[in-house]
C-alpha cells in the first residue's frame, strides 16, 4: 500500500489501528530524494523540467498528504491512531549499472503515462545526454537514491473505538 498516496489519510491510518494487532508494527517506505551528483539527481531534474513544459491538463496532479513524507507529519498521523513514535531509518539504493538499465530503472519509478511519446523520447534522449559524463570506463553509471523505512508500534494500552484512536482507560 502506498500511504503517502492516499487521500484522506487520518482516516486510512485509523483503519490499520482497526485491523492491526496490538503491539504489531506498520512499516512504510518514504522516498529520500537523489545521494547527489548522481543519474537520479539528474532524472529528477529532467523530469520536473519536463512536466513543466507539459499543459496543465496532461501534468500530474499532486497525490496524497505531503504530511506523509517526513518523520514529524507521520509521527501527528499516526500519534492520535494509537501509535507509539516512529523509528526512522534511511537506507541508500543503488541502481548502477549500465545506461539503457539505469533508464529503465529511474523511468521506471514514477508514472509517466500522461508523456507522450515524442516527450519520452526527449526526456530518455536528455537524460543519455546528461549521463554520459559520469559514465565509467567499464560503461557503469552511477545511481543511487534513498529512502527512508519508517515503523511505528501500535500501543497496547486502551481499548480502539469505531475510529480507530485509543480511549485511554477503557477496558
Amino acid at each position: 500500500m502506498a500511504l503517502i498516496l492516499m487521500g484522506e489519510i487520518e482516516q486510512v491510518v485509523a483503519e490499520i489501528a482497526r485491523v492491526l494487532s496490538p503491539g504489531g508494527v506498520l512499516a512504510c517506505v518514504v522516498g529520500a530524494g537523489p545521494l547527489g551528483g548522481e543519474a537520479y539527481e539528474r532524472f529528477i531534474g529532467l523530469l520536473r523540467s519536463t512536466i513543466e513544459e507539459l499543459p496543465a491538463s496532461r501534468r500530474i496532479p499532486p497525490l496524497g498528504d505531503r504530511r506523509t513524507r517526513g518523520r514529524e507529519g507521520l509521527d501527528g498521523i499516526l500519534g492520535p491512531a494509537g501509535f507509539a513514535a516512529v523509528d526512522w531509518e534511511t537506507v541508500p539504493i543503488d541502481l548502477s549499472g549500465p545506461a539503457e538499465q539505469v533508464w529503465a530503472s529511474v523511468s521506471g519509478l514514477y508514472d509517466l503515462g500522461p508523456l507522450d511519446r515524442a516527450t519520452m523520447e526527449r526526456l530518455r534522449a536528455a537524460f543519455f545526454a546528461e549521463v554520459r559524463e559520469m559514465t565509467a570506463p567499464d560503461g557503469q553509471v552511477p545511481c543511487t537514491f534513498r529512502i527512508h523505512v519508517a515503523t511505528a508500534r501500535l500501543r497496547e494500552r486502551g481499548r480502539r473505538g469505531a475510529t480507530g484512536l485509543v480511549r485511554p482507560g477503557c477496558g
